[in-house]
This record gives structure tokens, C-alpha cells and sequence, in this order.
């Protein structure tokens, strides 16, 4: 299991592991473990805080409100005043005779207090050595140990507590937005320019050359799309009252282009098509992933983060900028949200995606509700994912699926990507999709090859619409070879070789082949330079750009409606509409299911 570091939000770095199933020991007739990436010293919890610590969260402790955010309280603590309940004592027990102490995580908030609605999507215990600092802190073996130990004790205190959830403990899994191996994927990244790159290459490695789909500048001949609502005042209400579909964007943000306006890191501004400066009450961006201090490290700006010394571009520089011109090209009347959830590495700990869909979720109700400077949000679109390492348990109800649905309850469609790694292994959380077969369209699905059927009509329920996921096509409408493939994928949209906006202030370090003066004008004669991006335009790869393609047509889907009927739908049901508009799943079947 090697291990490297992640950038955490709130300051330093989390140590991240990766786990090889080779080096796994198992338990005689256990099922076998496969390959995943996992932040070392953190386990997410689902179920409810203990009550004692949820009113030291909703201020009835001194000792926590004294810490204020980021306060991290030990379970050596908890354990002097009695109050911890047996499956916490078993997890301080083991991880004890490990030589770990547990402490609650709040560096990122707590996501159980909520005075919209108190709903709960779990917690975080971090790991920390009892007495070596330089211990290699491995939250894998604790969790075998826990889940091995504490089966019978969680299920005794479900049994005590009636309907509250059973405490279970899972990896703080690194998803990430670009494919890197077997890892995960969803732009593709060029590991060689054309001219060193060997020959032949692999079909999928094709979509990372430049000329065969990979991230390279175009010029772009056309103008910027055509709004049918002018614009108004603000960016969520068009000049005649319409209020705009939004859709919003769970990535790296949203830079600077003539079609979104001038983006400067330390002073995000709104324009009539993007909005940076979504907040919730606690004065921060609903994506809390921090603004670099040299802007040129920032993934919107300058591209350079992860080699800021010697290059190249990070791997996924500009890439919210890139979906957030799929989504205008599609959809030129929604407003887009930018919500940063990371930065150019692409990686980010499932903890902090559940912690910014939370927040998400809390704008959104907030809109619903009317509450002054927040607005409701009508598509979310997320570009990452993850593999379990043991994908049998796709079922588990944990706290990442909770804030998905619970997005869904409210109204709001969630479209994701389905992966680029050309393999059916189940991608989190798309795997959670309802199945579906994909079958010949009827002549009245326009532009449309195949419709998903589901597979079992009590996957769908009327409680929520379905999560979707796209895979992508090839210019030619086939499907891309690297484009994950599976019943949990819904449907497949354009996601090769695309067209779309890249930050005009990019401009990476490498240079043409060729650069002299002209000799007849004044000027410069060069080759292209690969990575020069400031005419705003570029060609890219994958299910990343596929998911946006998808979540625009819901969005125009939204906005039709509107149109045609002058009472606004309940949100649930408009929802379902739009679903059933473009993707021809329907809600008609209630089932109840909670995928």
C-alpha cells in the first residue's frame, strides 16, 4: 500500500493510500478485496452523532464552541464523561490497542445540524498515533478490525435505538476528475505530445493526443450563443421574470472567458451567465476548496499547481470552465453555478464531495424557501468518481448516496459521469444509478439511438427523480471507446473530441516547435503552441464533457416547461418531467427504491 498526500480544505495535507489487493491479508472465506485509493487517517461514519456531541455542535458546549471551526475533540474525552455509546467505545478500544487515538473530525463542519431541516448524513473520526508522530497511520486495518469485531454490537444497538441508523464505518475514498490508470478517470490528459509519443498506442490512449481528441487549442470561428430570455439584473432571473434553470457545476470553478466575464481568484465576480459567489450563511462559498495564494496555481487561472516549477498544466486545468461551455453551448438560458470542489490535481476525498453537496443541498432549500441571496438550483452535474474495493457492497446506504438522494427529494436532478477507463467495473457514484437496458429508440425520440429501459420499474419512485450518468459518444455518434459501460449508465451523450471554452489566462509552459520573426511584417511566425489557451477555445475528451451535455438538456427540458405552463410544478415533479423529456425514463412506476 504506497502512500502520497492530498490537499485537505482546511489547511495541510491528509496522507492518502493506496490499496493492493495483493497485500491484503483475508479472513477465510472473506470476499476479495479490489484496488482503491483512500485518505489513510479518516473514516467515514454513517448514522447519527452521539447526543452529547450534537449539542456541543448546535452550541451547548462550551468546550467544542471554544474550538470554533475546525475543532477536533479526542474520544478520550467523551470517554471521561461516560457518554459515548458502546460502538464508539469498541472503535476508541481498538484503535487504542493500535496505537491510534480518535478525535472527531470537524475540519470540515458538521453536516448533522441543519436548522432547515436536522437531517443527518453522517460524520468523521480521524486516526492520530498515540505517541509516534512518524507513524504511517492506516485507517484500513482499523476498519477490518472494526467491521470484524463489531457486527454483532451494531446490530444490538439498532435493536436499542428503534429506527436510528446502525453506525457503520467506511474508507474516505479519493475521487478523482481525470483519468490516471486504473485509478479513475474523466478528461483525458496527455502523457506525451505527438511527436515523442510511441507508436502505435492503444485505442483509448488515442483520446489523450492532441488531433485524436486530447486537450489541445482550436480557434473558434463561431459567436457566442444566442439567449432567448435577455439578460436582467441578476443572473438567476431573466429581464421579462423568468426565473433560469440552474445548473450547477460541483468542479474546479469557472474562469475567465468573454462568454462568463473576467475571473480573478482573490475577488470572484458573478457575470449574466456564471455565478462565483454563491455563500451560505457562514460567509463561505458553497465549495469551500480554498483560492490559492499565487493565482497561478489556481486550476481557472494560471493551471499550475501540481509542478508549478517545471510543468506541464495540471492535469485538469480548465476543466469547469470546459463543462461550463457544454453547458452553455446546450442550455444558453441557464444561469451557471460554480461551485469549487477542487483543484487541478482532480482529487478530492469523498468526505469533502459529501461536504460540498451538503452545503449545496442548504442553498438550494434555501432558495425554495425564499430566503433572501440564496435561489433554488435545478441540475447538479459532477464529473468524478470512485471504485470500491469491494463493489459487492454498492447497496450501502452510506453518507455520500444519503446527500445524493437528498438532493434528488428536493428537487433537484443529479447527472454524473460514468468514467473513462473502457471497463464495466462499477464507478461510484454513478454504480448507483438505477439499471437500465438500452434499447433501439422509437421514431419519436429525436437525435436518439437507444432509450434506457429500466430493469425493474421499483428502481424508480416518484419520491425523487433518478441519479443519471452519461457515457460518451465519438463525433460520429458512436460510442468512445474509453466510455465506461454498464446497466447503471443511462444513456450516452457527445463527449469526444468536443468543442468547448477554456480560461483565456491560461497559458502553460511549453512552447512551439517552432517560433522566429516574420521577415515581410512585424510579427511572429511559430508553430501551434500545445498549451497556449488565451484564444479561449480548446478540443478535450470524456465522460466529464458527456454529464454537462446531459445535465444542459435537462435544464433546457426545465425551462420549456416553465414556459408552456404559467404555475410553476412542484419541484419534485418538474424534476420528473424533465427527466422523462430527455431521457425517456418515467416516473410513472412508484416503486420506493433508494438508489
Amino acid at each position: 500500500m504506497s502512500e502520497s498526500y492530498i490537499q485537505d480544505p482546511a489547511g495541510g495535507r491528509r496522507p492518502v493510500r493506496h490499496l493492493d489487493p495483493d497485500r491484503v491479508r483475508r479472513s477465510p472465506g472473506a470476499a476479495r478485496v479490489q484496488d482503491t485509493t483512500y485518505v489513510a487517517d479518516r473514516l467515514i461514519v454513517r448514522g447519527d452523532l452521539p447526543p452529547f456531541l450534537r449539542e456541543r455542535l448546535a452550541g451547548e458546549s462550551d468546550r467544542l464552541t471554544a474550538g470554533g471551526q475546525g475543532a477536533v475533540v479526542a474520544l478520550d474525552d467523551w470517554a471521561d464523561e461516560g457518554e459515548p455509546t458502546s460502538w464508539l467505545d469498541g472503535v476508541r478500544r481498538i484503535a487504542t490497542e493500535m496505537g491510534y487515538r480518535v478525535v472527531y473530525d470537524g475540519t470540515l463542519g458538521d453536516l448533522a445540524v441543519d436548522d432547515v431541516d436536522d437531517e443527518t448524513f453522517g460524520y468523521a473520526l480521524r486516526l492520530v498515533p498515540a505517541r509516534d508522530d512518524d507513524v504511517e497511520v492506516d485507517v484500513w486495518q482499523v476498519i477490518e478490525r472494526i467491521t470484524g469485531e463489531l457486527g454483532d454490537l451494531d446490530a444490538a444497538d439498532e435493536a436499542d435505538e428503534g429506527d436510528r441508523p446502525t453506525p457503520r464505518v467506511a474508507l474516505d475514498h479519493v475521487m478523482r476528475a481525470q483519468r490516471r490508470g486504473k485509478s479513475t478517470p474523466l478528461p483525458f490528459v496527455p502523457v506525451a505530445r505527438p511527436k515523442s509519443t510511441p507508436l502505435p498506442v492503444s485505442a483509448i490512449d488515442e483520446y489523450g493526443r492532441p488531433g485524436t481528441g486530447g486537450l489541445a487549442p482550436v480557434r473558434y470561428l463561431g459567436g457566442p450563443p444566442r439567449r432567448s430570455l435577455p439578460d436582467g439584473e441578476t443572473p438567476w432571473v431573466a429581464a421579462d421574470g423568468t426565473r433560469r434553470p440552474a445548473v450547477a457545476i460541483v468542479d474546479t470553478g469557472v474562469g475567465s472567458h468573454e462568454w462568463f466575464g473576467p475571473y480573478v481568484p482573490d475577488d470572484p465576480q458573478d457575470s449574466a451567465v456564471v455565478v462565483r459567489t454563491a455563500q451560505l450563511e457562514d460567509g463561505r462559498p458553497v465549495g469551500l476548496y480554498p483560492v490559492p495564494d499565487l493565482p497561478s496555481e489556481d486550476a481557472e487561472y494560471g493551471g499550475l499547481s501540481v509542478d508549478p516549477l517545471t510543468g506541464p498544466l495540471d492535469p485538469v486545468a480548465g476543466h469547469g470552465t470546459f463543462m461550463a461551455g457544454i453547458v452553455h453551448q446546450v442550455c444558453p438560458d441557464a444561469v451557471i453555478v460554480a461551485v469549487r470542489a477542487f483543484g487541478g490535481s482532480g482529487d478530492i476525498p469523498e468526505w469533502q464531495v459529501l461536504h460540498t453537496l451538503w452545503r449545496l443541498l442548504r442553498f438550494h432549500r434555501r432558495g425554495q424557501r425564499g430566503d433572501e441571496g440564496y435561489h433554488p438550483i435545478d441540475v447538479a452535474v459532477l464529473a468524478m468518481g470512485y471504485y470500491h474495493e469491494q463493489p459487492e457492497d454498492y447497496g450501502y446506504d452510506g453518507p455520500l448516496r444519503r446527500v445524493l438522494r437528498a438532493l434528488r427529494q428536493a428537487g433537484v436532478v443529479v447527472v454524473v459521469a460514468s468514467g473513462n477507463d473502457g471497463t464495466t467495473r462499477p464507478m461510484f457514484p454513478a454504480a448507483w444509478a438505477p439499471h437500465v437496458v438500452r434499447r433501439p429508440a422509437p421514431d419519436t425520440a429525436v437525435g436518439e439511438t437507444t432509450v434506457p429501459v429500466p430493469v425493474d420499474d421499483r428502481q424508480l419512485t416518484a419520491d425523487h427523480p433518478p441519479l443519471l450518468v452519461a457515457g460518451a459518444t465519438n463525433p460520429d455518434g458512436t460510442t468512445a471507446v474509453f466510455s465506461n459501460d454498464g446497466p447503471w449508465v443511462t444513456c450516452v451523450r457527445p463527449g469526444a473530441a468536443v468543442v468547448s471554452t477554456m480560461p483565456d489566462t491560461i497559458d502553460g509552459p511549453e512552447t512551439p516547435q517552432a517560433s522566429l520573426p516574420e521577415r515581410l511584417r512585424p510579427g511572429t511566425r511559430a508553430s501551434v503552441d500545445p498549451d497556449d489557451f488565451t484564444g479561449g477555445f480548446a478540443t478535450w475528451s470524456g465522460t466529464s464533457f458527456a454529464a454537462p451535455y446531459l445535465a444542459a438538456e435537462v435544464a433546457a427540458a426545465r425551462l420549456a416547461a416553465t414556459q408552456r405552463v404559467a404555475a410553476q410544478a412542484e419541484p419534485v415533479s418538474a424534476a420528473w418531467d424533465a427527466v422523462t423529456t430527455t431521457t425517456h425514463l418515467s416516473g410513472a412506476a412508484i416503486g420506493g427504491s433508494d438508489v
